[in-house]
């Protein structure tokens, strides 16, 4: 699955340690259901893109990477308060042969030979051509010495975050938007459709989309939560609420 949120995700909070909750809760509810993607959309009348990128990124990358990506920044000062994703990229120390690990590059000889630091107090040799600050999937070859190769993981391994218009995820056939106004989903209509269109705490995504005069006539608008008691549907409660639901469709109707 894939989700999109707009830029205005956080319009409704002043203080910052909230809006580094509800990131954290978006990004767990993506891990849980194995979301390959979160796409943020801009909203004119409110953008704070790049902090919702830069956690769901921060929170994505395994602990003892990090301190190689992410700078200190007053920006990130409540991060660290967040639990752990604790998803299969997020690996402990103790290493096993032939296990999968995340990496970065952070030497690189004049002769080409790398060295890459997977989260142990040694860096390991690693089988190939990659950059300095380049980030690698690996598997361990080895541990004495410590050899690694690149690899490809068979389970999930985390999100990826872009930015992108609403205009162009509109447009794809199997996109969905979601909303009160929306009709209820049939499992056979699930089971093909990839993306979530997820409005703001503010406005709906039919709002958004007529501040940029797009049309949005031909595509999917459903509810996922039918008779709600509450007046609204937060949003982190309406992604993990509508991915439970889509994922439960999808494996077992």
């Amino acid at each position: 699955m894939e989700i999109a949120i707009p830029s205005s995700s956080l319009i409704n909070e002043r203080d910052e340690k909230i809006k580094i909750y509800k990131i954290g809760q978006i990004a767990r509810a993506c891990s849980i259901f194995r979301v390959k993607r979160i796409y943020i959309y801009p909203d004119p009348d409110f953008d704070e893109s790049d902090l919702i990128k830069e956690v769901l990124e921060y929170l994505e990358t395994p602990q003892y990477l990090r301190k190689f990506l992410f700078p200190l920044k007053k920006e990130l000062k409540f991060v660290g308060t967040l639990p752990p994703l604790k998803i299969p990229s997020h690996k402990p120390k103790d290493l096993k042969i032939g296990e999968v690990r995340e990496g970065i590059i952070v030497r690189v000889a004049p002769d080409g030979t790398a060295w890459a630091d997977i989260g142990t107090k040694a860096l390991a040799l690693y089988r190939g051509y990659a950059e300095k600050g380049a980030r690698v999937t690996v598997r361990v070859c080895s541990k004495k010495p410590l050899v690694v190769e690149e690899a490809k993981p068979k389970e999930y391994w985390g999100y990826e975050v872009r930015k992108i218009r609403l205009e162009k995820l509109v447009r794809r056939e199997d996109a969905v938007i979601t909303s009160r106004k929306g009709k209820l989903p049939q499992p056979e209509e699930v089971k093909v459709k990839r993306l979530l269109i997820f409005g703001s705490p503010a406005e709906g995504v039919h709002e958004i989309a007529e501040k940029f005069g797009i049309i949005l006539e031909n595509v999917d608008v459903w509810n996922m939560f039918p008779n709600q008691a509450t007046q609204t549907v937060r949003l982190e409660e309406a992604i993990l609420g509508s991915l439970a639901i889509a994922n439960y469709l999808k494996w077992v109707v």
